[in-house]
């Protein structure tokens, strides 16, 4: 039921997306010839690292200054200059692109909670503190905004990096590259259990956000009133209750968020001692080269540091959905009844009208008018 509900909330929040496709469209052909470039440029460096260390080579048996001339390593170093200066561009095309895509998003999100609100009967005002509504259009949209500018980008962009470099991995060296799935696996692992916990705990931190700063906005403009009444004591507990959740449910989300990082970076060392053991022995060997170590390395750092981005994204994007949830929620409350386009009138209607053991209010507990009687007379107030 938890996982229908959070598909219905992706589903529902990339539609609104769909003003927005030729923006996507560029972001898309960005980011494949940004990968495209990201997986070519090492293996290309592997050939330039060769040819030179053949030419340093050649230079020393031949007694010669070794020297770089145009055609002689000039050629390859400027097209591999060129390939990271274009992998820079469409790095930032993307970047720009997602950032104005994500922007309109919560504008059209701002937009559609703004009409809400004026459509809202007044039993929902009643029944939900100022505060908690203003942090759906504060502290969730922010969420998303954030998450969406940086987290989703960064997450495509890490799949398709992975997916390119183990390609070539497996092409300059199976055994390697088995060595390395292995951590990479564990690391996919350490994601998983972590994200499951992490969307929990960003759905407690929404909730208690929205909780204290309805707390606050309340007791700020009735502080008047609470004075009157000496409630200064109770309502400062109140208000110290609500932060501490708020500060206990931060820090779960802060360390189920932050503890991936360094769990995947230690992983990826240990991978890189065993690695560069058995390869520093393969070259030696003369089964590689030193192109096609460093091109190796060069991999592992592409395919591991997104590995280390997505697993945190993965575990931000929790919070950021957690987010649209309460937005779509408030989006979906029952709207008030609009008055008929022609109303019925009685211009001729005389009378009394009496009201007998009236009750009222939204909470039967804690009613707002208990067994009032009264009566209207006819021009009266």
């Amino acid at each position: 039921m938890r996982n229908s509900k959070k598909q219905n909330t992706v589903i529902r929040l990339f539609s609104h997306l769909r003003n927005q496709q030729v923006r996507l469209t560029v972001v898309v052909f960005s980011i494949i010839i940004y990968v495209g470039l990201s997986i070519w440029n090492p293996m290309y460096s592997a050939i330039v690292i060769d040819h030179l260390w053949e030419s340093i080579q050649a230079s020393w048996n031949n007694g010669t200054a070794f020297s770089i001339t145009w055609d002689n390593m000039g050629r390859e170093l400027f097209q591999l200059t060129v390939q990271y200066f274009f992998t820079w561009i469409f790095y930032y095309l993307q970047s720009y692109l997602m950032a104005n895509v994500a922007e309109s998003l919560v504008l059209n999100l701002r937009e559609q909670v703004s009409r809400k609100l004026n459509h809202l009967p007044l039993r929902f005002f009643d029944q939900n503190k100022a505060g908690e509504i203003l942090s759906h259009v504060t502290s969730d949209l922010d969420k998303i905004t954030e998450v969406m500018q940086t987290g989703l980008l960064k997450l495509i962009v890490a799949i398709g990096t992975i997916i390119g470099s183990l390609i070539i991995m497996f092409y300059y060296s199976v055994p390697l590259t088995f060595i390395f799935l292995i951590f990479m696996v564990i690391s996919m692992l350490i994601t998983k259990m972590v994200s499951k916990r992490s969307l929990r705990y960003a759905s407690e931190q929404q909730e208690t956000i929205g909780v204290l700063t309805g707390i606050v906005e309340e007791y700020y403009n009735g502080r008047n009133v609470i004075k009157a009444y000496n409630h200064e004591a109770e309502s400062l507990k109140q208000v110290e209750a609500a932060a501490e959740d708020a500060c206990v449910a931060n820090k779960k989300v802060g360390f189920m968020t932050n503890c991936v990082n360094p769990l995947i970076r230690l992983l990826t060392r240990l991978a890189h001692v065993v690695i560069a053991i058995i390869a520093g022995r393969a070259m030696l060997n003369g089964t590689m080269t030193v192109g096609v170590v460093q091109a190796f390395f060069q991999y592992i750092n592409q395919t591991a540091e997104p590995l280390t981005e997505a697993s945190y994204m993965i575990n931000s994007l929790q919070a950021a959905f957690a987010s649209a949830k309460r937005i779509f929620e408030l989006l979906d409350e029952e709207e008030e009844i609009p008055d008929p386009a022609n109303p019925v009138s009685l211009p001729r209607a005389k009378g009394e009208i009496k009201f007998e053991h009236i009750s009222f209010g939204y909470d039967p507990a804690h009613l707002l008018m208990k067994n009032i009687s009264f009566a209207a007379k006819p021009d009266k107030k």
